[in-house]
């Protein structure tokens, strides 16, 4: 699934490749992915022309002329791919004036798109966390959430009412890192460890957005082409083999219905 440095990095490329460009049709292949009746979609997306393209948490947002957005979150396996051969899981084809176009791909289908005229309308916005980058995302705000928390750090940071946008891979590698264990309760992390946390959440998701994301299966960036920061990976999906510090086996559990992966000699 698309974490906050692999929609991060759909964003720049788009902003770059699509910005000021008009949209001259748009051909809905499969409307179960729409969140709205497919001619009010249409209807409001022909003839505007994109203002600029902007995230908030893992989802999308293409700013129109009118005043409204076009919000599309890809979920597990939604890919963004300017002008890209069109596939067998290319579910919505945008069409500009200048004969470019935007294919959104989604093998599994659980993408969401939706055009609203307030970003307010989503509600799914209307509970996230503070952005990572953000002023309003601190070791003293992060402190104050650990204080009330009896969780596992790890759910913690998974938990986008906490903070939006960092997914499984990056928390694994955020608190090897910060050598702390995933099973911590939240309440029992110190404040140099808040501290450490922090500045390794800042650190990890600037590097992954640097090697434009991690392409373990489906992601590709608004090119259509890998990342290659899971090629950086100290411990997610490394199950069994060595540590890159003490070279112990890494390690895995299951937390929240996800796969943890950690290791247990140097995070405690």
């Amino acid at each position: 699934m698309p974490e906050l440095p692999e929609v991060e990095t759909i964003v720049r490329d788009l902003s770059k490749s699509l910005r000021s460009k008009t949209f001259s049709n748009v051909i809905v292949h499969d409307v179960f992915l729409l969140r709205q009746e497919q001619n009010d979609f249409i209807q409001r997306i022909k003839g505007q022309c994109i203002e600029k393209i902007t995230r908030r948490g893992k989802a999308v947002i293409v700013h129109l002329a009118s005043g409204e957005f076009l919000i599309i979150q890809l979920m597990m396996t939604g890919q963004l791919i300017a002008n890209g051969p069109k596939g067998k899981h290319t579910r919505i084809t945008f069409a500009f004036s200048d004969s470019s176009s935007l294919l959104y791909n989604d093998q599994r289908r659980f993408g969401q798109l939706r055009v609203v005229a307030e970003l307010s309308e989503v509600k799914h916005f209307n509970i996230l966390g503070p952005e990572p980058f953000s002023k309003d995302f601190s070791p003293a705000s992060m402190r104050e959430a650990f204080r009330k928390s009896i969780r596992p750090i790890k759910n913690v940071l998974l938990d986008h009412t906490f903070v939006a946008g960092i997914g499984n891979i990056y928390a694994c590698e955020i608190l090897f890192r910060s050598r702390v264990s995933p099973r911590r309760q939240a309440q029992r992390i110190r404040l140099t460890e808040t501290r450490t946390i922090h500045h390794h959440i800042i650190e990890v998701l600037n590097e992954a957005i640097v090697h434009r994301g991690s392409s373990m299966r489906n992601y590709r960036d608004g090119d259509g082409q890998k990342g290659r920061f899971n090629e950086r990976l100290a411990v997610y999906a490394r199950e069994g083999l060595p540590c890159p510090c003490c070279h112990k086996s890494i390690q895995r559990i299951t937390q929240a219905g996800r796969g943890t992966f950690y290791c247990g000699h140097c995070q405690k």
